[in-house]
């Protein structure tokens, strides 16, 4: 008796796990610890605009670092340099967690957890949103402060007077008197 899966069967486990992978509104990818892709998500090449060409089990994750590199993902400096740095990070199979802002101003949040084996996966999350409303809440924040503090001197100016009249008042009463 074989209780081997099918061609067939493994096909469509794997076509399952892609359409499921595909409906994550963050992207995915995971490497093997030859650090050669495994499996990723549409999520994955949008949010990075990744050729599909890029997307093909076993490629090497430098590539992806590379075509970054090359369209200034990274920043000026050497291209080479910026792909070697990331590939030994990537190579130490650490836990990361980065920010990054990508030229086209998105923000994007790249969570990295190694796997067994030595392997990585690896979350993409827009929180463009996030930082625009941290941001926002931040300058609303300084300007209630200001607010407040002119304001407060305001009153404080105002409290001032008041005692200075008050006193008047009274050393006119006592003239008076």
């Amino acid at each position: 008796m074989n209780d081997a899966p099918s061609p067939d069967d493994i096909a469509s486990r794997h076509e399952m796990l892609q359409a499921g992978l595909d409906l994550l509104d963050q992207g995915i990818t995971v490497f093997d610890a030859d650090l050669k892709l495994v499996a990723w998500n549409q999520t994955f090449l949008r949010l990075l605009d990744f050729p599909e060409a890029l997307a093909r089990v076993g490629t090497p994750f430098a590539s992806f670092i590379r075509h970054n590199a090359e369209r200034g993902e990274y920043g000026p400096g050497d291209r080479d340099v910026q792909v070697a740095e990331r590939l030994a990070a990537a190579a130490s199979f650490q836990p990361h967690t980065t920010e990054r802002r990508r030229p086209n101003g998105r923000v994007l949040l790249l969570r990295g957890e190694p796997l067994p084996h030595k392997g990585f996966v690896t979350l993409y999350s827009d929180i463009t949103e996030q930082r625009y409303i941290v941001g926002l809440t931040e300058h609303q924040n300084i300007q209630l402060e200001e607010r407040v503090r002119r304001r407060t001197a305001q009153l404080e100016n105002a409290n001032a007077n008041l005692t200075r009249a008050n006193a008047e008042n009274t050393r006119i009463t006592a003239a008076l008197q």
